[in-house]
């Protein structure tokens, strides 16, 4: 079967990316790096904003329309599961499924350029080892500073009238994607925080952070792990055999309870100014942690990062979704700020929710010639009930997406469907060559696929053996 281009440099990247050094970017890594139960970035940044579209057409208008003359429950709308299209009927129970895609297409595109945006932060060369990008070696002021700035642009942009918000849209997936990351790479979650830090984007200081000479994290509390890599691993990881660590209490019990801020270091990361960053020695800071983190075995070893479920990309997986809940909450707090900051109308425009005619129309006459969602899933639900049960609702919501566009995987990219997202990415990466990125995992294909995965890894070799 012949691919076409698109397809074709996918599956090279899919071969060709390390691993993931932050909550990972996109499902299809997820899948691929044997952590597909992890929440990744682009769910996050969707889940979130489901919530606060929820508030917005409640508060827009459902309520001032009496619940829209009795026809919406309060409380079914706020504990219930609801998708995009869900709320769009609640909000217009006058729209036909037709009107209901129709008009809800440019937001759903605009959604997707955010999401794609912030994927693309662990992917772009001018991010991917810039620590600020990622609250990686305890850059916390610069982090909240980058945030600051970012959203600072957004904020300006969508103010001034008549202005293409591309440039605004693309900056929040960034500014998104490093707030986001503040908790899965930092020790918030393990200094037993309840809430946000609603500091961080708002302030350059965040909270009182580790000196450059205080020691941070000890060697007690991580177990060395060793296995066999598949041939797949091999060509993927490129480290055989794997070596990762399990850690627990591997930071100072001092840190935490003192709520001193530190987050993992890694080799050849580099600063706002592109000064060189790296993992002290004799200092006994924490590492990132992951199969591919060299840091991971200079003391203190292991690491401290939650953007995956699976030990092999992150040393504290079992709080993996602690931290994805505080994620997806300050998400969604950054969404409900901005509009209050820029008001209903800038918000409504700036993620086209209640589109001209002819705005839909254009939309509609894309998708009629092609055009795919890279990322957006149409089938993922949130709810604004923030119950005990929210973490395994949010699992199970996932899942539920995840299931209905599997068949992306077995079909190989099929783009029969607006509602199958593509996970194309490769017209927007500069390198997609880059074996020692550290932002990235492994695009491994389902576990299910070896047939597939042979013709790929020879298709490999090939190439390899060609450059």
């Amino acid at each position: 079967m012949m691919l076409n281009s698109s397809v074709y440099w996918l599956l090279y990247l899919t071969i060709c990316i390390s691993f993931v050094n932050a909550f990972v970017p996109q499902p299809v890594i997820a899948d691929g790096a044997l952590s597909g139960d992890s929440i990744t970035h682009t769910e996050i940044t969707e889940i979130a904003f489901i919530r606060s579209l929820a508030r917005f057409f409640y508060e827009t208008r459902i309520a001032p329309n009496n619940n829209n003359n009795g026809t919406v429950n309060q409380q079914d709308y706020f504990t219930k599961q609801h998708t995009i299209d869900d709320l769009y009927k609640l909000a217009y129970p006058e729209y036909s499924d037709a009107q209901i895609e129709f008009y809800s297409l440019p937001l759903k595109f605009t959604l997707d350029l955010v999401m794609t945006y912030n994927a693309l932060v662990d992917l772009d060369p001018d991010t991917k080892k810039l620590s600020p990008a990622h609250f990686d070696s305890e850059t916390f002021n610069n982090g909240s500073r980058r945030i600051i700035l970012l959203r600072q642009k957004v904020v300006s942009d969508s103010r001034t009238a008549d202005n293409d918000l591309t440039d605004a849209r693309q900056k929040t997936g960034q500014l998104l994607h490093t707030l986001q990351d503040f908790y899965s790479h930092s020790n918030w979650v393990e200094m037993g925080n309840t809430d946000v830090n609603t500091l961080i984007g708002r302030n350059e200081t965040v909270g009182q952070v580790a000196a450059p000479n205080q020691a941070t994290c000890s060697d007690t509390g991580c177990t060395k792990k060793t296995q066999k890599c598949s041939l797949w691993q091999q060509i993927t990881i490129r480290k055989c055999p794997l070596v990762y660590y399990d850690c627990t209490d591997n930071i100072l019990a001092a840190i935490n309870s003192q709520r001193i801020l530190t987050s993992g270091y890694l080799f050849n990361q580099t600063g706002e100014n592109g000064q060189p960053l790296n993992k002290p020695a004799n200092v006994g800071k924490c590492s990132h942690g992951s199969v591919l983190d060299d840091s991971a075995n200079v003391p203190a070893i292991g690491g401290i990062n939650k953007d995956s479920n699976s030990l092999l990309f992150s040393p504290h997986a079992s709080l993996h979704y602690q931290a994805v809940e505080f994620a997806i909450n300050a998400s969604e707090h950054f969404f409900n700020e901005l509009r209050q900051e820029i008001g209903n109308d800038n918000f409504d425009r700036l993620f086209v929710i209640n589109p001209a005619d002819a705005v839909a129309q254009a939309i509609s006459n894309e998708v009629a010639q092609g055009k795919r969602f890279r990322l957006f899933t149409s089938t993922l639900t949130a709810s604004l009930e923030k119950s005990d049960s929210f973490l395994t609702d949010l699992k199970n919501s996932v899942k539920s997406a995840y299931d209905k566009v599997k068949s992306f995987f077995t079909n190989l990219f099929s783009k029969t469907s607006i509602n199958v997202p593509t996970y194309d990415l490769s017209d927007l990466i500069a390198n997609i060559k880059d074996a020692s990125n550290v932002h990235a995992a492994p695009l491994v294909m389902n576990g299910k696929n070896i047939r597939r995965k042979k013709r790929f890894i020879d298709a490999l070799k090939k190439r390899q053996l060609g450059d």
